[in-house]
């Protein structure tokens, strides 16, 4: 049973982040096609995050009101409403309104299957699960590259998001047969409290003492993986090697594929090490490491540039230990509203650094619609300097081990 109801969360949390990083092999003929500048673009991608971080506090209150199994179901129909909005849009509001749609329709997904997996596996498993989860997420970034390049190239844009569409309505379907809330089946305890109750936990997470240390490093870690890979990495192989689509998507490709192989390994880690903690601030060190070169050499030979890029990528996993390090630290009555309110800073700082870079590409970008080198490398030295302050401000939260 364990095993199915893995497949079911996985293959939801496949598709939404598919949808996150959708953009990233098309931005450039979006750009183009609907003649939108690239602080638009970046508005674009991040309308995506700044809907998931606002509605972060709500689908916590769901989750645990409700249940994983009914709010992951219902919600992802409103996700065939934001394929059917991008579709048919026209210019670069259409697009953000679409991905609004799209992001309610996933905003449950990922923190409803950690809550459901905390339930259903004991806390030392926890980060084996997650890296399941977080290896999920990793094809869905990998379907974004070559495959979906060439799905665009056989039916456009517009058609594959009508494709799309029929994702989110299976996504519904394989979580309302495949999951239950926890392995009893009975309704959680959660779901019996009175709104008073509901908004008294929630009263209780905004009280954590650590929570804002833990949404600082929320608000970058990830966020600097999907700037990357969900809006720059199309652009920045364009602009700088003059990578053709095709291409473009290979090169992503294989970066997320070795993104899906570092979060099966990643989520073994934390048990390995007997440390959470320990295990994000490494990993992310490792990032910072990594994009060092991005940001000091403009002229960067291309074997050097993805090598650096998949040194970043590949440990984006480190996430799954993040959320788990979260899930932990709150107790079983208020996974969802403890998950989400510090998962609303994940999404709320994807918004922020999508808008940031945007911002900063758009001063250098040129009558040609190409930016030069130096606003790449700006951008790289602006992820690591959010990834820095992230980790200074991460320091001050205890570490939950694994085993005591």
């Amino acid at each position: 049973m364990i095993a199915r109801v893995t497949l079911c969360l996985a293959f939801g949390f496949t598709v939404s982040m598919f949808f996150r990083g959708a953009n990233g092999v098309i931005a450039p003929e979006l750009m183009a096609e609907l003649k939108i500048a690239p602080a638009q673009m970046g508005l674009v991608t991040g309308a995506f995050f700044l809907t998931f971080g606002l509605g972060m506090i709500p689908a916590g209150l769901a989750l645990d009101r409700f249940g994983p199994r009914h709010s992951i179901a219902t919600l992802s129909l409103v996700g065939v409403v934001g394929c059917v909005i991008f579709a048919t849009a026209t210019g670069w509001i259409g697009l953000a309104v679409g991905r609004v749609a799209l992001a309610i329709g996933c905003v449950c997904i990922l923190m409803g299957s950690m809550a459901t997996l905390s339930r259903w596996v004991e806390p030392a498993r926890l980060g084996t699960y997650a890296g399941y989860i977080s290896a999920a997420g990793a094809v869905g970034n990998m379907l974004t590259a070559t495959p979906m390049a060439l799905l665009v190239e056989w039916i456009g844009w517009r058609g594959a998001y009508w494709v799309f569409a029929s994702l989110c309505v299976m996504v519904s379907a394989a979580i309302w047969f495949g999951v239950r809330d926890q392995p009893s089946g009975e309704p959680l305890s959660s779901t019996r409290e009175t709104p008073g109750e509901v908004w008294a936990g929630l009263r209780e997470v905004l009280r954590f003492p650590y929570l804002l240390p833990f949404m600082a490093a929320q608000a970058v870690i990830y966020p600097t993986a999907v700037t990357i890979t969900g809006l720059w990495i199309g652009p920045f192989l364009a602009d700088v090697y003059g990578l053709s689509p095709t291409v473009r998507g290979n090169v992503l490709l294989l970066i997320t594929a070795i993104g899906l192989v570092g979060s099966l390994v990643i989520g073994r880690l934390d048990a390995l090490f007997n440390t959470r903690k320990g295990v994000v601030v490494g990993l992310t060190l490792v990032t910072t490491t990594s994009l060092l070169p991005l940001a000091l050499w403009g002229g960067a030979p291309l074997w050097l540039a993805m090598l650096c890029l998949c040194g970043a990528i590949g440990v984006a996993g480190v996430i799954s230990v993040l959320h788990t390090h979260v899930r932990v630290s709150f107790p079983e009555r208020l996974a969802g509203r403890g998950l989400s309110t510090i998962n609303a800073a994940n999404m709320g700082g994807a918004f922020l650094l999508s808008a940031a870079t945007g911002a900063i590409v758009d001063q250098f970008r040129g009558a040609s619609g190409a930016a030069p080198p130096l606003a790449y490398q700006l951008v790289f030295a602006f992820l690591i300097a959010a990834l820095l302050i992230g980790l200074w401000c991460y320091r001050k939260v205890p570490d939950v081990r694994p085993r005591p």
